[in-house]
């Protein structure tokens, strides 16, 4: 299905495409049960962007970085010596990827009847400032790399 999906469009358009999937989640009013959708489609976004910095990066085996997992596939793309400086940041704690994998993980985990209060919750304004921030590093890993 992946496979067919990029014969269609290219990585660019597929990972502009899920990120507007991801803002469009955002903009509804009942977010209650879609917290996890706009998870997975920013990921999406994310993976499908880390092919396309591949694709301009390394021009050649394209295949072997497809098939990995989006975390994955930025942690190869941080070995670059000319973007590693703009990937470390947002795979590490506190980065973009992270804090992805970090809110699947609070979403999935069982409620605790027995705690009065958390402040592990995710709220509209913690997604939001998730999408910002991965708008801010696409777009300027995109322009380093049409510099470069």
């Amino acid at each position: 299905m992946e496979r067919a999906i990029k014969e269609i469009a290219s990585s660019s358009e597929l990972a502009n495409l899920y990120q507007d999937i991801a803002k469009n989640l955002l903009e509804q009013t009942n977010l209650n049960n879609q917290n996890y959708l706009f998870l997975i489609s920013l990921e999406k976004s994310l993976s499908y962007f880390a092919d396309e910095v591949f694709e301009k990066v390394q021009s050649g085996d394209h295949e072997a970085i497809t098939n990995f997992s989006c975390k994955v596939k930025w942690k190869s793309l941080a070995n670059n010596p000319a973007i590693q400086n703009i990937i470390i940041p947002e795979i590490t704690h506190g980065g973009v990827i992270d804090c992805i994998h970090s809110y699947q993980m609070l979403l999935i985990a069982p409620k605790r009847d027995d705690l009065i209060s958390s402040d592990s919750s995710i709220d509209l304004k913690k997604l939001n400032e998730l999408l910002d921030r991965s708008y801010r590093w696409i777009s300027l890993l995109r322009k380093n790399l049409d510099e470069c």
